[in-house]
């Protein structure tokens, strides 16, 4: 009976860091190859063009800033981080003087994103878990 529990709950641990690995991987229908010769292939929906431009953290990942997307976000819009997860995250924008903690169940929000950033490309990190390859971009149009 143990044996087949153990059996059990490795199938279960295999099957979660599958799902995780597809959460993950590029977005927009990109296909990426691992070290492993395994393609993952994930399909995020595009971000709305208007309204907030939310980033969620969590799982030590940025979401809707991934590097296999273009990622442009109007000067005009209001943007925000939502730490959705269990751990203390942080939003620093390379470059800039900006460097901000967003405790779990927290977020910021700027406004108007062209009061704080000038039309550019941006790289972002959480200085917290860059270890684990917590990156992002995005680049702020007119």
């Amino acid at each position: 009976m143990t044996d087949r529990r153990a059996v059990l709950r490795i199938a279960l641990a295999l099957a979660m860091l599958a799902a995780l690995a597809a959460a993950c991987g590029p977005a927009n229908g990109g296909v990426e190859p691992t070290d492993r010769g395994i393609t993952l292939r994930v399909e995020t929906p595009p971000q709305p063009t208007t309204g907030p431009f939310i980033v969620v953290a969590v799982d030590n990942h940025f979401h809707d800033i991934h590097y296999a997307e273009r990622n442009l976000i109007s000067q005009d819009r209001s943007f925000g981080v939502r730490n959705e997860g269990h751990n203390l995250h942080n939003f620093t924008v390379i470059g800039t003087g900006i460097s901000i903690d967003i405790r779990p169940g927290r977020e910021f929000l700027w406004a108007r994103l062209g009061d704080v950033l000038k039309p550019g490309t941006y790289q972002v990190v959480c200085t917290y878990h860059d270890y684990v390859g917590m990156r992002g971009h995005f680049t702020v149009t007119p």
